[in-house]
């Protein structure tokens, strides 16, 4: 990013207000050589409506690790999966640890949105799109091979979405309206 070029375009200011909001220092060089008329970089205009999103999608995400690029949302989050038949107290076996998610913009589709109410239910916006990756790294390798098959069959349930947990206090409305904005 240190060419000659790339310098007289852009202040060292202009070049950290666009990595501080996720672009990737080829989109920021792009953006400072003029190239932002191009097709294929995106205007000013539409890289600053992008950094609000990632900016409001971070404070709004129950999760970590967020980033928004070109195409995909990402995101990582605590995740406890209770799996197996209940036994004579009523209680299933769980597993926690964390669940990496990469949903594809491209064809995304808010399929719902839900609300806690008082007690019951919690913030959620649940997604589908053509482009999911799901990793979850929650123990499974110190589980019985007849647990690992249960787990899998819990985590492959709903293979087509996932839910994306929503902070409290954010309105889950928003969330939705900033996704549905995001989907191409």
């Amino acid at each position: 990013m240190a060419s000659p070029g790339f310098a007289a375009d852009c202040g060292r200011e202009d070049i950290d207000h666009y990595l501080d909001r996720g672009f990737t220092p080829q989109q920021v060089l792009e953006l400072c050589r003029g190239q932002a008329g191009s097709s294929s970089a995106p205007t000013l205009e539409q890289a600053h409506v992008r950094g609000e999103h990632l900016r409001f999608l971070r404070d709004a995400v129950d999760g970590h690790d967020l980033s928004l690029g070109e195409d995909v949302l990402a995101f990582s989050r605590d995740l406890c999966v209770k799996y197996d038949r209940p036994n004579y107290a009523e209680q299933r076996k769980s597993a926690c640890g964390v669940a990496h998610y990469k949903i594809g913009l491209q064809g995304l589709k808010v399929l719902e949105a839900s609300r806690k109410v008082v007690f019951w239910g919690s913030n959620e916006v649940r997604v589908g799109s053509p482009l999911l990756e799901k990793d979850y790294q929650l123990g499974q390798d110190a589980l019985s091979e007849r647990d690992q098959r249960k787990l899998a069959e819990e985590l492959g349930k709903d293979a087509q979405a996932v839910l994306i947990p929503v902070r409290e206090g954010v309105a889950v409305d928003a969330v939705r309206a900033r996704l549905e904005e995001l989907a191409r």
